[in-house]
């Protein structure tokens, strides 16, 4: 298939939907490696979502953006790929970034490689399918201290006029850094000084991905923390093209999601998407024809406090089709709510009757030997995605994934679960958030219930979801 070629075949998305790996409602790319979101933008009445692709095998490599397009946010449209590597500074690969409209212009910036050096880059669009890039690199060595393999995924911003660029870095090899530019114009950036830089070690070596944009009177810098340690975010004040950070927490737990990517829609909503990656063998993934997927675009907030906020989108619920379950009860015991499925919208709020844990099993085989679970245990204030039970095959990820959720005393556990085939993406009381996969391997765990070990009064609804492809040219 042409790189230039449309790829939105009715075959493509018959396969896509046939798959029993392939999530239906949480993009993947038409064959082949995907990662990192890119350039995500709202134009000309569409929202647009490039990506990191290898057109030509189900592993990294051969970097170039694809594209897909959405007039609501649900259904997706695949675009011919946008951008691919040529002589010149991007000649080892298109290298992750993000899109700005300057002047009305519509602009991307990323990262372009060649040997050992990254340098940041630059093309224009008339109609955000054929790009334009300009001659020569915009930035081409980073400052002193940076590596210059440590050095990309650019972020372009305009506040109060002025230009800004945020680039993702490492201070010495050692630790994570954020690098502030300027511009009056979009095109001549002058280098002013680390937005940001680790204030812990613990936050590792290099920060991908930097986001910084504002939500109410706050400001919020994201940044992936490599090597594969999840998403960090930090909040607080620009001041005199100074970030202060007030309050900082996990965004992601681990590399399950990276990449995250943040742009203001139209209706003043921060909207992100991260890449969640395969965690089963290079063979499996070549076995089946592609990598990767997008969690679903995800709204952010703030709490009064300064904490973040994390919420699947309200466009998705479209996609709600049979209702699952519906339940108001206590379990406890024996007393369980069972129903099934492998792609389901899953809400469930939990009113914790004493300190023991409770939570849903999903995907379980009828004998109960293949199962995944997620579980909130009150004592330790710790949310599981149990995984050691969610395949047979050696070949798959199967570690447990935690993160911390303290709930006020009397706040109800609220769980929204979006479980589609190997995908499962957690929103815990709307301020945490567990990303996973699971790769079952019998076609009978689709088994679901709701279960605590001691007791809990519960109200549950779920429904079966449709597909996001397909949508009419």
């Amino acid at each position: 298939m042409s790189m230039t070629e449309n790829i939105n075949k009715p075959a493509v998305d018959a396969v896509r939907v046939r798959d029993p790996h392939r999530p239906r409602f949480h993009f993947t790319p038409p064959m082949n490696w995907m990662n990192d979101p890119n350039g995500i933008c709202h134009h000309d009445g569409r929202y647009h979502l490039y990506y990191q692709y290898n057109p030509n095998d189900a592993l990294w490599g051969d970097i170039h953006w694809g594209h897909a397009s959405s007039a609501d946010l649900v259904r997706w449209r695949d675009e011919p790929v946008a951008l691919a590597p040529s002589s010149g500074p991007d000649e080892g690969g298109c290298f992750s970034g993000s899109f700005a409209l300057v002047y009305g212009q519509p602009t991307i910036y990323y990262t372009g490689y060649t040997d050992t050096a990254q340098v940041q880059c630059m093309a224009t669009s008339d109609d955000l399918q054929r790009w334009r890039k300009v001659d020569g690199a915009l930035i081409e060595l980073p400052p002193a201290g940076v590596p210059r393999d440590q050095f990309r995924d650019p972020y372009v911003f305009q506040h109060r006029d002025v230009w800004y660029m945020v680039v993702g870095a490492s201070l010495n090899g050692e630790r994570g850094q954020c690098l502030l530019y300027r511009s009056d114009d979009g095109r001549d950036w002058k280098y002013l000084h680390p937005l940001y830089t680790s204030p812990r070690l613990q936050l590792g070596v290099m920060w991908e991905c930097p986001n910084f944009f504002p939500i109410g009177d706050k400001w919020v810098l994201s940044v992936s923390v490599w090597q594969n340690m999840g998403a960090h975010y930090f909040v607080g004040r620009f001041e005199n093209e100074r970030f202060v950070p007030e309050f900082d927490d996990v965004l992601d737990v681990d590399g399950s999601a990276f990449a995250h990517l943040t742009f203001m829609a139209p209706d003043g909503r921060a909207l992100q998407w991260a890449w969640i990656n395969e965690q089963r063998s290079a063979d499996l993934m070549r076995a089946d024809g592609w990598a990767g997927a997008m969690t679903v675009p995800r709204v952010l907030g703030l709490t009064d406090a300064g904490q973040l906020t994390i919420r699947p989108v309200d466009e998705i619920g479209a996609l709600r089709g049979d209702v699952a379950a519906a339940a108001t009860c206590r379990v406890g015991g024996a007393e369980t709510v069972a129903f099934e499925g492998r792609h389901l919208d899953i809400e469930l709020d939990v009113e914790l009757l004493d300190a023991k844990p409770v939570g849903l099993t999903l995907l379980a085989s009828p004998d109960g030997l293949e199962a995944t679970r997620i579980v909130y245990n009150p004592n330790m204030r710790r949310l599981t995605v149990e995984r050691a039970r969610s395949s047979f095959n050696p070949k798959t990820e199967r570690q447990n994934q935690h993160a911390h959720l303290y709930l006020e005393p009397g706040e109800p556990l609220r769980l929204r679960v979006l479980l589609d085939a190997t995908v499962i993406e957690v929103y815990a009381n709307d301020r945490v958030n567990l990303t996973s996969r699971v790769y079952p391997t019998l076609g009978s765990s689709v088994g679901a219930s709701v279960f605590a070990e001691g007791y809990a009064n519960v109200a549950l609804k779920a429904w079966q979801m449709g597909d996001i492809y397909g949508e009419p040219a």
